[in-house]
């Protein structure tokens, strides 16, 4: 099979699997059943509670005024910020679910931009559209990292910033969950491999994203900070750090997670790894 029917194969069931929002277990643990402006903003209040540093990573206030493309969209928390704040705003999911929400939500508050249905591995952009491009969470899942981050370059003007979140090779969970893998992977760094962690097993997976029946998403690829830095190389600056933690193992007794955020080990070994890439 070609890389490239490979590709369409993860793009077709990465359309099927997040349609269904991202978010959504948490939504109907909190009581959010249906998207009216009240009950999204509850949801909104706790997403910003419960990833506090999205403030030191996105810089909202400085996008006033300027194009921002955000990729990957989920519940569409962070698209109605960006819109809030006066970014001239467009939205790109490989999912009709959440681009329906994203839509649903500006139009319910009255604030300008769109979101549409596509992929950033081939983005319906011209060269040179954005100052910002913003994906929390999106691009590890799409196959093809290298590539997406090619797309990103080419979309940004001269300048523009990509800000983006991918989940970290050497995390604690990594270490705990899937040592092997993790430690043979090290090695491979060890001796110059420059690149994501090779294909993951189902429960790798569905430890980080779940669907409501329990399936993990249909890829995802972990990456270091040295790698992500050898792939962000077309970039003329690059800076990373990793972020979250929870009461999950082995933490389960640990301080809440909230304590945790403020201790040594999501600088060190955390889940998620933050990175702005300037063109």
């Amino acid at each position: 099979m070609s890389n490239m029917m490979d590709q369409a194969a993860v793009d077709s069931r990465n359309s099927t699997f997040w349609s269904e929002l991202c978010g959504t277990q948490f939504a109907k643990s909190l009581g959010v059943t249906d998207s009216s402006a009240s009950s999204l903003k509850k949801f909104d209040d706790w997403y910003f509670a419960f990833y506090p540093y999205l403030f030191v990573h996105i810089p909202f206030e400085d996008m006033k005024g300027k194009d921002v493309l955000e990729i990957g969209l989920g519940y569409g928390t962070v698209s109605q910020r960006l819109a809030e704040v006066g970014a001239l705003y467009r939205g790109l999911d490989i999912a009709p679910g959440p681009v329906a929400m994203v839509n649903h939500r500006l139009k319910q508050v009255g604030l300008d931009g769109q979101a549409q249905q596509g992929s950033i591995l081939q983005a319906p952009f011209p060269d040179e559209s954005f100052d910002y491009v913003v994906a929390i969470g999106c691009l590890h899942h799409t196959g093809d990292l290298f590539k997406a981050l090619e797309e990103c370059q080419r979309v940004l003007r001269p300048g523009g910033k990509l800000i983006f979140m991918v989940y970290y090779a050497y995390s604690y969970r990594r270490f705990y969950q899937a040592r092997s893998e993790t430690l043979k992977y090290m090695l491979r760094e060890i001796f110059g491999f420059r690149g994501v962690v090779g294909l993951s097993a189902q429960a790798e997976r569905a430890a980080y994203d779940a669907n409501q029946a329990g399936e993990g998403a249909p890829h995802t690829d972990w990456v270091s900070i040295r790698s992500l830095r050898k792939l962000c190389r077309g970039y003329a600056s690059f800076s990373g750090q990793t972020e979250n933690i929870d009461n999950g193992v082995p933490f389960e007794r640990s301080p809440p997670r909230r304590e945790l955020l403020k201790s040594w080990i999501p600088r060190w070994f955390g889940l998620d790894l933050y990175a702005t890439a300037t063109k």
